[in-house]
């Protein structure tokens, strides 16, 4: 009878797959270690590729020896005071065109102070009309006997002439111009006007029309408001200072 053949021993260990499983995990991670490293920027590595350039571009005198010129100033640092040197030209730039717009503009109004002071010369309405300057506006005050009639918006004759004038010297501008009605503190009662409020506005916006109308100033400049008789000149104590509150001022802002 045949001996059958001894069965061999089962080895021992992983199976033959996992080697080849093994190298491919490894190849990956070094596949990624290698991107990895290629994406991270050594700060080192850059400093010290700074220096040499820097170096390169060192003087050299007649023994040979080398001298830093630049006493070590990083390129990033020239690169940062190349851009703040553009940057300050510009603002001094802007800042010259900026004074030469407001020397431009202070120029105009100075001599638009000065024309409306003949007009008003000519006019003869000197003891009715007059000009103020202060610190940010001038003012064209004018009292209201000269544009209208007692309890009336509408423009007289007489005051045409000098809103007409003013109008086309306020063309030339492009400062915002305020017209403001203002009342004495003696009541209103009309069907047109119940207040002084009514009233006082009624009449800065019928100039502010005429003004358009008359001389095509742009509208998008003028703004009128009525104040009626809460903004005073002086106290509203006798017909002579009731007199005074009662005007147009023509209030022209300095600056755009």
């Amino acid at each position: 009878m045949p001996r059958r053949k001894q069965e061999e021993p089962a080895s021992e260990g992983a199976p033959e797959w996992m080697t080849t499983y093994s190298d491919l995990v490894t190849l990956l991670m070094c596949f990624f270690v290698l991107l990895f490293s290629m994406a991270v920027i050594d700060k080192q590595k850059f400093v010290e590729v700074a220096n040499s350039l820097r170096s390169s571009f060192q003087e050299v005198n007649g023994a040979g020896d080398k001298f830093d010129s630049s006493k070590g100033n990083a390129l990033i640092s020239i690169m940062e005071a190349k851009n703040s040197n553009e940057i300050e030209e510009i603002e001094h730039s802007d800042n010259l065109k900026m004074s030469e717009q407001s020397q431009e503009e202070a120029e105009k109004l100075k001599n638009i102070k000065k024309e409306l002071e003949e007009s008003i010369k000519d006019l003869q309405l000197g003891d009715y009309v007059k000009v103020i300057e202060e610190k940010t506006t001038i003012t064209l005050r004018i009292d209201s006997a000269v544009l209208f009639k007692s309890g009336s918006a509408e423009i007289e004759n007489s005051g045409k002439e000098v809103l007409k004038r003013t109008g086309l010297l306020l063309k030339e501008i492009e400062n915002e111009v305020f017209v403001q009605g203002h009342t004495d503190n003696i009541p209103i009662y009309t069907s047109a006007y119940p207040t002084n409020w009514e009233l006082s506005a009624k009449r800065a916006i019928n100039v502010v029309l005429y003004l358009i109308e008359a001389t095509g100033m742009n509208p998008g400049k003028l703004t009128a408001t009525g104040n009626g008789e809460f903004r005073p000149l002086v106290p509203n104590d006798s017909e002579e200072n009731r007199e005074k509150n009662r005007r147009i001022d023509i209030v022209i802002m300095k600056g755009k």
